[in-house]
């Protein structure tokens, strides 16, 4: 009995270790306005998956044309706004991501 009990346990955790790790990602819909700060843009991404999501990140083109991604937030729930500002001097603007 002991025995079943032990390998339940750890199939339950194979089996949550799994589902994590086949997480959807999804892009986020932006909208924009000019920041106070000169050459500066703000974004605003919007979650409207109806879910929460998480891990949500911003990825941005370097000048040398290599994507970078900075992270704006663990999670986000459903309905709500994330917003950060995209200068000139720090690349262009590709996508905000986040795992389903």
């Amino acid at each position: 009995m002991l025995d079943l009990l032990l390998s339940t346990t750890i199939n339950t955790a194979q089996i949550q270790l799994v589902a994590q790790s086949q997480a959807s990602t999804v892009y986020l819909p932006i909208s924009t306005r000019q920041s106070s700060r000169p050459n500066c843009v703000t974004y605003t991404a919007t979650n409207s998956t109806g879910r929460t999501v998480r891990n949500v990140k911003v990825n941005r083109r370097n000048r040398q044309g290599k994507i970078e991604q900075e992270r704006l937030t663990p999670s986000l729930a459903a309905g709500k706004t994330t917003s950060f500002e995209q200068c000139q001097s720090h690349g262009s603007f590709v996508n905000v991501e986040a795992k389903q």
